[in-house]
C-alpha cells in the first residue's frame, strides 16, 4: 500500500508541474526560447538546447532524468497546427 501512496503522489506532483507549464507558458517563452526544460515542484531545474545534453546534465547532478518533467518551449514563431 506503500508503493501505491508513493505513485499516487508523484502522478499528483507531476500534474501539477504540467499545470504549472502551461500556466506560465508565456513568460517560459520569453525566458527559455528554444530551449527544452526539466521542471520539479513548479520550477525550472534547468534548460538546454539539446534534450540529450538536458538528459545527460539531471542524471548527472540528480541520478535520474524520469523525476523531471522535461518538454520543449518554442519561440514567439512557433505555431501548432492540429
Amino acid at each position: 500500500m506503500n508503493e501505491d501512496k508513493k505513485i499516487f503522489e508523484e502522478l499528483q506532483a507531476g500534474t501539477k508541474d504540467l499545470e504549472w507549464f502551461s500556466n506560465q507558458f508565456s513568460v517560459l517563452k520569453k525566458k527559455y526560447p528554444k530551449k527544452f526544460v526539466a521542471i520539479k515542484n513548479q520550477q525550472v531545474v534547468l534548460a538546454e538546447t539539446s534534450l540529450d545534453t538536458l538528459i545527460q546534465k539531471l542524471k548527472k547532478r540528480f541520478g535520474n532524468a524520469n523525476d523531471f518533467l522535461i518538454d520543449f518551449v518554442p519561440d514567439d514563431k512557433y505555431v501548432l497546427v492540429v
